[in-house]
């Protein structure tokens, strides 16, 4: 079975993480994964059965609450 595109797909180069540790490198970390949140499954077209939309639209439901839970984390960390 081949995946479905994904929507808004992030380079390798738009990942990397600088590792500098000056005391924002676990903001950088949470920014990154908030980042990949915005990666969604792309789930249309003929011959995609009822259950697979299903488990696909589950999977961007949940980037969409991770990235609410990260967006709260970034925020209190850059409080702190």
């Amino acid at each position: 079975m081949d995946l479905p595109k994904i929507r808004d797909e992030m380079s390798m180069k738009d990942l990397f993480i600088d590792g500098t540790p000056d005391g924002n490198y676990a903001l950088r970390i949470l920014e990154a994964y908030r980042a990949r949140c915005r990666e969604k499954w792309i789930v249309e077209g003929k011959g995609i059965s009822e259950g697979t939309k299903l488990l696909y639209d589950a999977m961007n439901e949940h980037q969409d609450l991770r990235a609410k839970e990260l967006d709260e984390a970034i925020r209190k960390l850059r409080e702190y």
